[in-house]
């Protein structure tokens, strides 16, 4: 299957079937000649403006229109497109609007309250265009009016195929955010992945709520525009409404993080939605329980297949769709990549045993933005550490154990935190839970269960409901039942938050 590249995808749809819609966001739908053409008139606003191939924008908005044209008016003018994490705060905004050395910033106005109070520290940006109303502050200006200035298409520059497009800033749970930094290549090549894995056809609807500043849901995007498919828009995470865009517009794939699946699947009234059309629902980002697939199969009649992947390359691994994988597992190698399991000493292991995940792939980062010490270290000889811990098993396909820095070692054994975890999503009780270790100054470290509850249960029969389900120094010698648990920027349980409070708890 050919490739298409990121900056002709949409104007070759738009050639073909100009009236096909493109981008659906609530009730409003734009086809693909409307969306080619504002993501001309944007691309020509920056030229004229003086931004020229290499220099980099940052993009803050919610998914919607806004974001797609920005993305893709950056592609063409061969402009790096810097995605700011909708979740961040003022000085985590700074920190990566500084760090990029973005010249511009387009946004919104509700997600620019963040980065005012903190804008005499940016140093690079040059200008601040905001897609609703501006206040009077000097140097902020309406978005339209960059998208009113632009020149010619014809004006555009070249763009290479091994250029960098994006720079995608991690969630920064162990260090300062890294700048994962894709080419037009890679993200091409991410997209046409997606296709192949999803069996996706161009007749179809594609439903993105994960945020397209997060590598998972532009993956989708991308994909979208790449099957020539259309793209509905999920601006928010309210569940009721997430459930109702799906049904209304007719989704075919859909792709969520666990945390969100499992937010659908307690939803009230989640059973009185059918999705005839839904054949595809994609899972990732973190560990997804096998209880969760089965509650989501039988609330909604969907199978959920699961995937595994990371900023620096997505998705590295993926179980058939259509309920044709092994439920638990992480699948088979994706489309375009090679997966090996590796010992400490970078050997390879024994089939069954567990190893550090190296990736290899078309879709992989070229490396993070200014950080030549971190590159070096994660990517070797073409392989890509992932810090993740899996193992293999006779038929190919791979089981997540891990992270390397999240496995519990207590007393000298180790205990993997999604294994015990997987055992508590089994009790009826459990709405959300995380496992880490906390000091003990005899074993090294104990198993520490964070609860949150949907009915009610105590310590005591959530241990005798893990007796007979697991090794006796599996089960969490302390547990503590929380209302919510704390997630970081995409969504995941923060681990790290959970060792630091089960340390203070000791």
């Amino acid at each position: 299957m050919e490739t298409i590249t990121l900056r002709h995808a949409i104007r070759s749809v738009a050639s073909r079937h100009p009236d096909r819609p493109a981008i659906i966001v609530e009730e409003q739908r734009w086809t693909y000649a409307e969306l080619d053409a504002a993501i001309d008139r944007l691309a020509g606003g920056l030229v004229a403006f003086g931004i020229k191939p290499g220099d980099r924008v940052a993009l803050h908005f919610t998914n919607g229109i806004d974001v797609v044209v920005g993305y893709h008016a950056c592609f063409r003018a061969g402009v790096i497109a810097v995605p700011l994490n909708t979740r961040m705060k003022g000085p985590e905004l700074q920190y990566v609007l500084n760090h990029s050395g973005a010249r511009l910033y387009l946004g919104q106005p509700a997600l620019f309250a963040e980065i005012d109070p903190v804008r005499s520290g940016v140093q690079s940006v040059e200008g601040y265009f905001l897609n609703g109303e501006v206040t009077a502050a000097s140097g902020v200006r309406q978005l339209a009016d960059l998208s009113a200035s632009s020149g010619a298409p014809a004006a555009l520059p070249d763009v290479d195929e091994d250029a960098v497009a994006t720079i995608l800033y991690t969630s920064g749970t162990t260090s300062r955010p890294k700048g994962v930094t894709h080419t037009v290549r890679t993200l091409s090549h991410m997209a046409d992945h997606l296709v192949q894995f999803a069996e996706m056809e161009t007749t179809e609807v594609v439903g993105i709520v994960v945020p397209v500043c997060h590598v998972f849901g532009l993956s989708m995007l991308l994909a979208a525009f790449a099957a020539g498919s259309t793209a509905v828009m999920i601006p928010r995470f309210e569940p009721l409404f997430v459930l109702e865009q799906v049904r209304r517009h007719a989704v075919n794939i859909f792709g969520g993080l666990p945390v969100m699946l499992n937010a659908l699947v307690h939803a009230p009234g989640a059973g009185a939605f059918h999705f005839p059309s839904l054949r595809v629902c994609v899972a990732g980002g973190d560990a997804v329980p096998t209880d969760l697939q089965r509650r989501f199969k039988d609330t909604f009649d969907v199978d959920v297949t699961e995937g595994c992947g990371m900023t620096e390359a997505h998705p590295f691994s993926c179980n058939p769709i259509g309920g044709r994988g092994k439920p638990g597992s992480i699948g088979l190698p994706a489309p375009g990549t090679t997966l090996r399991l590796v010992d400490p000493f970078g050997r390879d292991v024994p089939r069954g045993d567990e190893g550090e995940i190296l990736v290899r792939t078309t879709a992989m980062m070229i490396g993070y933005w200014n950080d030549p010490e971190a590159t070096a270290a994660t990517i070797s000889d073409g392989w890509l550490r992932t810090g993740d811990l899996a193992r293999v098993d006779e038929d190919g396909y791979y089981w997540f154990v891990g992270r390397k820095k999240e496995i519990i070692i207590r007393g000298g054994s180790n205990i993997s935190p999604l294994e015990v975890e997987e055992a508590l999503y089994q009790h009826p009780a459990v709405r959300e839970v995380g496992v880490v270790g906390a000091p003990d100054a005899t074993l090294g470290e104990v198993v520490t269960a964070f609860i949150a509850l949907k009915a009610a249960a105590t310590e005591e029969e959530i241990k005798q409901f893990l007796a007979p389900r697991m090794a006796a120094y599996k089960i969490p010698e302390r547990i503590y039942f929380v209302p919510d648990l704390p997630k970081g920027l995409t969504g995941k349980v923060q681990r790290k938050a959970l060792k630091e409070l089960a340390a203070r708890s000791v």
